[in-house]
């Protein structure tokens, strides 16, 4: 049996990774400012359970992780996931005039709250699991550079080379947990949704995603989700720390 905790769980590619955890028989933590009404009918048969959480408040990220695995309580299952899929793209500007405030949230949101929550679940977690495996969604933005993505691309950046770290560390110790930070590709969600919005002086490649839209370019949250999971269960993972999963090969699955 699976249990996973997920950030950013109401929309997007959170969405899409609960709903299909859940659909695979999974027990889901799902986190995030608002529940995802998707999910109402998964919080009644008890295999989902949901916690508010701002997760660019600087919030107690071991208060938080005691709650989520307190949902697992007096269980043991056979994996137990973190996966830290929340994340944003504001401010999307060039440097010179970003609001310290959009910087603080969104280095919250993508960098400071994803490292405090693995570091609580790597204290805490064997409680409920021996087969431990963490997931930090990246970017592609965190290896190429875009004029007003300053800030994402450094966050994502930082994220990859944690794991770096923490996927080193972990092979020294028994038991060692699993952990990759994972490209998605360019996906069909609200963030994209922001970008086409943006400004193109701020943003000059604005004209590129609107493309992208325009001509069947992005992937469908359901299809990324599907492929996620495929490696995040599959014997293969972790053996490399930084992925794209549009060009990984899965070589081996488990059910």
């Amino acid at each position: 049996m699976i249990a996973a905790i997920v950030t950013g769980c109401s929309r997007g590619l959170g969405l899409a990774l609960s709903q299909q955890l859940l659909q695979q028989g999974c027990w889901v933590v799902g986190i995030a400012r608002n529940p995802p009404a998707q999910l109402t009918g998964e919080l009644e048969d008890g295999h989902f359970s949901f916690i508010s959480a701002n997760l660019a408040l600087g919030c107690d990220t071991e208060n938080l992780m005691q709650r989520a695995l307190g949902v697992f309580e007096h269980q043991h299952f056979d994996r137990l996931y973190l996966i830290n899929n929340a994340g944003v793209v504001t401010p999307m500007t060039q440097a010179g005039n970003y609001l310290a405030d959009q910087v603080h949230s969104a280095m919250a949101i993508n960098l400071t709250t994803p490292i405090l929550l693995t570091n609580a679940f790597l204290a805490t977690a064997r409680n409920c699991s021996t087969d431990l495996r963490i997931l930090n969604i990246s970017s592609g933005a965190a290896v190429n550079t875009y004029p007003g993505w300053g800030i994402y691309g450094a966050s994502k950046a930082a994220i990859d080379h944690f794991s770096r770290h923490v996927a080193l560390e972990q092979a020294e110790v028994d038991q060692p947990a699993r952990i990759a930070a994972l490209y998605p590709g360019v996906l069909d969600t609200d963030m994209q949704s922001s970008i086409r919005a943006s400004d193109p002086v701020a943003f000059p490649q604005k004209a590129r995603f609107d493309a992208l839209k325009r001509d069947g370019g992005l992937s469908s949250p359901e299809d990324t989700a599907q492929r996620i999971l495929r490696y995040l269960h599959s014997d293969d993972y972790g053996t490399e720390t930084v992925v794209d999963i549009r060009t990984l090969s899965i070589s081996s699955e488990t059910p």
